[in-house]
């Protein structure tokens, strides 16, 4: 069972391999804020200090998104991941 921790508030959840990011992390209020939910305003941006490969790949619409913030490889959008395996982020 796959496991996601905030590192920068300690709160964590286990959670269903192939879960939501977003559903999972509002659930167990993980301490994401979400806005569109749909890829768009990148509030729900989270930086991912271990565990990347245990993440979906990047929809297109993510793609987009974090190229135009100028953000790097191991940022993501929350609202568009979904969990394989256990990760760690940072806000």
């Amino acid at each position: 069972m796959p496991k996601i921790t905030n590192k920068t508030t300690g709160a964590s959840a286990d959670c269903a391999a192939g879960a939501s990011f977003r559903d999972v992390a509002q659930a167990q209020d993980l301490g994401v804020p979400f806005g569109c939910e749909s890829g768009i305003c990148s509030t729900c941006l989270i930086h991912i200090k271990s565990g990347a490969e245990n993440l979906s790949p990047k929809t297109e619409q993510e793609e987009f998104t974090l190229e135009a913030r100028g953000s790097g490889p191991e940022v993501r959008l929350g609202c568009q991941c979904m969990v394989n395996g256990d990760i760690e982020f940072e806000q």
